[in-house]
């Protein structure tokens, strides 16, 4: 079974303006989507939408928590959430005139029981499971806590890790995979990291630390999958961006359901890639149909190391 945590899971509210936003002013909608977000759960919901099965776990409050565990079941997804008191932020996005703005809620606390109970969770894992450790960590808890948790689990599972900068160097543990973007790998190293060979070079930072795959999206340049092995560098598919929250999850998303079809690690590289563009050329998430059809338009370069 795959298991997709979120620490910090969200009531998702975007909102598709017909300009620009415009502050201090009265901003009209053409478009409004809501639903149960957090990185985990954009990822089970994306491995649903490609006919995988999942459990979103993690943690929810109140009335928005309860909207987020409905809208999970909803899509007949399995969700195993241990409840908090307070409630379940919100974050709005406004999107107007392909220009971005987000604004993010505050996350409820989570009590030293409420962790245990979660570690009691994740440490009954069996061999075979894969866990996917994605997002943000709340203040309220230990910000290693990827890693202690992953530390804890007994079985043989692949875990994978999508965070971001010290928290992404502060939680590696053996990972299936890690998924930086080419702004927060440079963000990392402080440095502008301009030509494939310096990227390269840095990935090796993750696999010198035990993590077998580094996934980097680099926007309108594509995407590279380096490994101890080989490079790969994928092609953008054709499209035009709508909305780039979430592209990132449904990339891990289509590198784990490649992986547990038996897919090459090419193939399942060039399905994250058709998953993470469907859903930038998507109002919402990235539906199957669409990321057959860019699945087909991505060309990958292999190299070896």
């Amino acid at each position: 079974m795959i298991y997709t945590l979120t620490l910090n899971p969200a009531l998702d509210y975007d909102m598709y303006l017909e300009e620009e936003l415009k502050p201090e002013h009265l901003n009209l909608s053409k478009k409004v989507n809501f639903r149960a977000g957090g990185k985990g759960i954009n990822v089970s919901k994306v491995l649903k939408n490609l006919g995988v099965e999942s459990t979103a776990i993690g943690y929810v409050a109140g009335f928005v928590g309860d909207f987020i565990v409905r809208d999970l079941k909803e899509d007949n997804i399995n969700a195993e959430f241990v409840e908090l008191e307070g409630n379940t932020r919100i974050n709005v996005k406004v999107n107007g005139n392909d220009k971005e703005t987000e604004l993010t809620g505050l996350s409820p606390e989570i009590t030293g029981e409420k962790l245990k109970e979660l570690t009691e969770k994740i440490s009954h894992l069996k061999d075979g499971d894969i866990l996917v450790l994605s997002g943000s960590i709340p203040e309220s808890i230990s910000r290693s806590i990827y890693k202690e948790l992953s530390e804890n689990v007994k079985a043989n599972v692949e875990i994978v890790l999508d965070t971001r900068g010290n928290l992404l160097q502060d939680n590696i543990h053996n990972n299936l995979f890690v998924k930086p973007n080419i702004h927060e790998l440079r963000d990392m190293f402080g440095e502008k990291l301009e030509t494939k060979q310096e990227i390269v070079e840095k990935c090796k930072y993750f696999l010198d630390r035990g993590v077998k795959n580094v996934i980097l999206s680099r926007g309108g340049d594509g995407a590279l999958l380096v490994n101890k092995e080989f490079v790969l560098e994928a092609s953008v598919p054709k499209g035009k961006l709508i909305n780039s929250i979430g592209a990132g999850d449904s990339m891990v998303a289509g590198f784990v359901a490649g992986f547990v079809k038996g897919m090459s690690t090419e193939d399942a590289f060039k399905l994250a890639v058709a998953s993470g563009s469907a859903t930038a050329y998507s109002y919402g998430l990235a539906e199957k149909e669409l990321v057959e059809k860019l699945y087909k338009e991505i060309k990958i370069i292999k190299e070896s190391v």
